[in-house]
């Protein structure tokens, strides 16, 4: 099996898991999941290895399949040059 071919299969990191976490937090304020189906999410991002076992917790959320860069904060305003 070929990893790169398989990036679902690469071991999931702390961060993915908190980028998982803030998703379903998202969610949660947003309406579109219960505080129970929340709660039983959770337990599933803190239990993954993988990153194919994260994939399915966040799949069915609108926020999962943004950009990365969309979600960040807009950057700083350019300064304006010395002249």
């Amino acid at each position: 099996m070929d990893l790169e071919k398989q990036p679902s299969a690469l071991r999931a990191s702390d961060a993915d898991r908190d980028r998982t976490a803030d998703i379903l937090r998202e969610a949660l304020a947003e309406g579109r999941l219960t505080a129970d189906e929340h709660a039983e999410r959770i337990d599933g991002v803190y239990r993954a290895k993988t990153m194919a076992e994260l994939q399915p917790l966040v799949r069915d959320l609108p926020a999962a399949h943004e950009q990365p860069s969309a979600r960040r904060l807009a950057p700083a305003p350019s300064r304006p040059s010395p002249g």
